[in-house]
């Protein structure tokens, strides 16, 4: 059963996402003001807002790693967004004029993938002691972990120049495109038909989250369009870390309504 101090633990995680948004976004304006604009959040690694950026996304994907969804699909999601995200961190966009860091990049990368993998083993360990077998969704999640790590693993032994030049942009879609998910999965259909549940979510804002997969949409939309603008990339990324921020908020606003009815929160992230 759910206690109260683990209530208040989960939302003070959900709190902390908000919060390191918060920095994330004060930090890359001060730095706007007294340097100028860059082409993208990304690019603000290279200036005084670098190691707010790093520390930020970092942090952010453990706390996506450690919330656990209402429902496997939810929780396969926030995993997936979760190892994702320091990645996005720990290996530069290619700036030009800028040459990368190869052996920082190298170092840090392996580094995250080595503890990624005990991470790994121990939520293994943690299946093969629960009674009965993984859902379908959990196995997905454990497949789809192990195929990114040794994609990662392998890439940047076989080709750290590559790696170094190509890992950030990639490790950014695995990023935005599940936490999309982990929107339309809180909405009453991805309840019922995508994570195949029974019963409805318990969300009270259902039109709420749905406004914001819409606003998702409409800003790729609207900055693909306006591709050759040179700050396209960085208006995709406001974009949709704004609308990222929005929903924790929503989300913190609607637990109040029915945590005590999200049964999963104290259990092992299913990867």
């Amino acid at each position: 059963m759910t206690t109260s101090a683990e209530l208040t633990t989960y939302r003070y995680v959900r709190f902390a996402l908000l919060a390191l948004l918060l920095a994330l976004a004060i930090s890359v304006a001060a730095e706007t003001v007294r340097g100028g604009w860059q082409t993208s959040i990304s690019a603000y690694y290279y200036t005084a807002a670098g190691p707010v950026f790093i520390g930020a996304l970092t942090a952010i994907g453990v706390c996506l790693v450690a919330l656990r969804g209402f429902t496997d699909a939810e929780d396969v999601c926030l995993n997936l967004a979760g190892v994702s995200a320091p990645m996005v961190a720990f290996v530069p966009t290619p700036e030009e004029g800028r040459l990368p860091d190869v052996p920082a990049i190298v170092n840090n990368a392996l580094t995250y993938l080595a503890v990624l993998a005990v991470g790994y083993l121990v939520v293994l360990l943690a299946v093969r002691r629960q009674p009965g077998r993984p859902t379908p969704w959990g196995i997905a999640g454990l497949v789809l972990t192990a195929a990114a790590w040794l994609v990662g693993v392998t890439w940047v032994l076989a080709d750290r120049d590559s790696f170094a030049a190509h890992a950030h942009a990639l490790a950014a879609v695995f990023t935005f495109l599940p936490f999309a998910g982990v929107v339309v999965l809180n909405t009453d259909w991805g309840v019922r038909h995508l994570a195949r549940e029974a019963s409805a979510s318990p969300t009270r804002l259902d039109g709420a989250y749905w406004s914001i997969v819409a606003g998702m949409a409409a800003v790729c939309v609207v900055f693909a369009l306006a591709h050759a603008w040179r700050f396209a990339l960085l208006g995709t990324e406001v974009g949709l870390l704004a609308l990222f921020a929005l929903f924790w908020g929503l989300r913190l606003i609607d637990d109040r309504g029915g945590e005590a009815s999200r049964s999963g929160m104290g259990a092992m992230p299913i990867m």
